[in-house]
């Protein structure tokens, strides 16, 4: 055989197995392949995180699916309890004030963070353009048991591509702990609410373990007077009073509750009947007219000089917001009902870890006395 046939015979077998190889080999890698999938995770509260993604979804509190920045800058809320969890969870996070800025007379909270927008709140409508030229990331609705989901859904649409996340008990002083861990996650700072749930938590196991042992005929018999004149009021069981309850007090009075923040109107009669041994006032004016009024020395609380005023900066310890910012409030109301139990000293370091902790302030003794005189 000559050389010729012979290269001829080589080069269609090399062809031929070319070609074999060819039709069994893959021409690419599979679209779905593992290693080309973005990794899914759960975070602490089983939400769900994709890698490379700016956005996560979560479950709010309402059980809503919503679809929130992975990093949250701006943050703003529909109502003041919400707004005090954003500024004691992640004060360089809050958008706005809303229903009022701090007391600017008050040092209590960091020139940072005193000075930002105020938005309004309260009867008039809410400013939904107001929101959105805010730009904020991310958009707090307080959401308790029995609320109306629809208008959740109606207050998203008109806020369009922020996303609304509705909170539970920013309005419930024995059930904070959910929602600042809920918030703190939300909002990227997780171990710094299990700090802030840490002293919340014991503290409110400490005082209702200890008052739980008050026999029944020596608990204290409250009168919380609200308005000017003193003669509005919260029963037991509504949020504005529950402190009273919280600290194991008698809330004296016998009146219905009215839902929202809106109050009771009773009678001086009706307060003579309950004779109250302490009266809580969050009124500078009425606390200084009940001493010249004959009608109210009558009352034990008004002879034995039993009226306290509610301290107020930056935000009220007892009411008006009922939000986190009373957790201060339990220390100095279970001191007032129960010297004995709860003695000054204990007070007095109660109140500077709640102000380092929840105001990011350090608080002196005398500004103690400044917070309980200077109303």
């Amino acid at each position: 055989m000559n050389t010729g046939k012979i290269k001829k015979i080589v080069f269609v077998v090399i062809s031929l197995v070319a070609v074999a190889a060819w039709n069994n080999m893959p021409c690419c890698e599979p679209v779905d392949s593992k290693a080309d999938r973005p990794a899914i995770q759960n975070d602490i509260n089983g939400d769900k995180l994709s890698s490379g993604s700016s956005s996560r979804t979560i479950t709010d509190m309402a059980g809503r699916t919503v679809v929130i920045p992975r990093n949250i800058k701006k943050a703003l809320s529909f109502s003041p309890p919400p707004t005090t969890f954003v500024y004691m969870l992640a004060p360089e996070k809050l958008g706005a004030w809303l229903g009022g800025q701090p007391n600017q007379s008050s040092r209590f909270i960091p020139d940072a963070y005193r000075d930002k927008p105020v938005f309004k709140w309260g009867q008039q409508p809410t400013q939904y353009e107001g929101y959105i030229a805010a730009r904020p990331d991310i958009v707090f609705l307080g959401f308790e048991s029995g609320d109306d989901i629809s208008k959740v859904e109606q207050t998203q649409e008109k806020l369009g591509t922020i996303p609304v996340v509705c909170v539970d008990n920013t309005r419930n002083a024995t059930g904070y702990a959910e929602t600042i861990r809920f918030m703190g996650n939300v909002l990227g700072v997780p171990e710094r609410a299990e700090k802030l749930v840490n002293y919340y938590q014991g503290l409110l196991n400490e005082v209702r373990t200890k008052v739980a042992t008050v026999p029944e005929k020596k608990r204290i018999r409250v009168y919380y007077a609200e308005g000017n004149n003193g003669l509005s009021t919260d029963p037991a069981g509504s949020v504005h009073s529950q402190l009273i309850d919280v600290c194991d007090g008698v809330n004296v009075a016998d009146c219905r509750i009215k839902s929202g923040s809106s109050m009771t109107a009773v009678t001086m009669e009706s307060v003579l009947m309950w004779k109250p041994d302490i009266i809580i006032t969050t009124s500078n004016d009425f606390a200084v007219q009940i001493y010249k009024d004959a009608t109210w020395e009558m009352l034990p609380a008004v002879q034995k000089h039993n009226v306290h005023i509610t301290p107020s900066q930056p935000f009220n310890w007892f009411d008006r917001p009922p939000g986190v910012n009373r957790i201060v409030g339990i220390p100095w109301i279970a001191h007032i009902f129960y010297p004995d139990m709860f003695p000054e000293n204990w007070f007095m370091v109660k109140v500077k870890e709640f102000y380092s902790i929840f105001y990011h302030y350090e608080l002196k003794d005398e500004d103690i006395a400044k917070l309980l005189n200077d109303k």
